[in-house]
């Protein structure tokens, strides 16, 4: 889904471009606070000084192929976004335990919705539009990873997108 959009609801899903970064940059902080909030120990806020900046850098070198970097746009306003790459199949498949591994995936790295957007419908948007374009490059599966701490985002990906668990993964602070 290069350059064309997806609609619904009043919400309209594109691909991020030079211009989308205040708005990435107001989300990404609202997903820090909330996440802070869950889990102080993981999540932060991040440093609101040259964040803005650094979304517009992102967006200007834009994604290596295969990346995929959507928003969502709401009465004018970025409500949120997603991004992830399609990983082709490994080389050393026939030697892996998974067989995920033979087939080329969409690994989605972030979803993020603004506070005042979240259970609206622009994650739902989001998702359909990255699995779509990850469909229209070949994956044949979808990953990602959440907070298992989330009330949130669990009954979103088993429920509402029909994601299964498959892995947990574990920390442990060391100093």
């Amino acid at each position: 889904m290069a350059a064309d959009a997806r609609q619904g609801q009043d919400i309209t899903v594109r691909a991020a471009r030079p211009g989308d970064g205040a708005g990435c940059a107001a989300v990404w902080a609202d997903a820090g606070r909330h996440l802070e909030e869950l889990d102080p120990e993981l999540g932060h806020e991040p440093e609101a000084g040259g964040l803005a900046a650094w979304f517009e850098g992102q967006l200007a070198e834009g994604r290596p192929a295969p990346g995929l970097w959507l928003v969502a746009i709401r009465d004018g306003q970025v409500a949120g976004f997603v991004s992830g790459a399609v990983e082709p199949p490994l080389a050393s498949a026939r030697w892996q335990l998974q067989r995920d591994l033979a087939a080329p995936r969409l690994v989605v790295g972030a979803l993020v919705v603004r506070g005042d957007q979240r259970r609206s419908g622009v994650g739902t948007a989001l998702m359909h539009a990255v699995e779509d374009a990850g469909r229209s490059l070949g994956a044949r599966v979808a990953t990602l990873d959440t907070s298992l701490r989330s009330p949130l985002s669990v009954p979103f990906y088993e429920r509402r997108m029909g994601y299964t668990r498959r892995a947990v993964i574990f920390r442990k602070r060391l100093a």
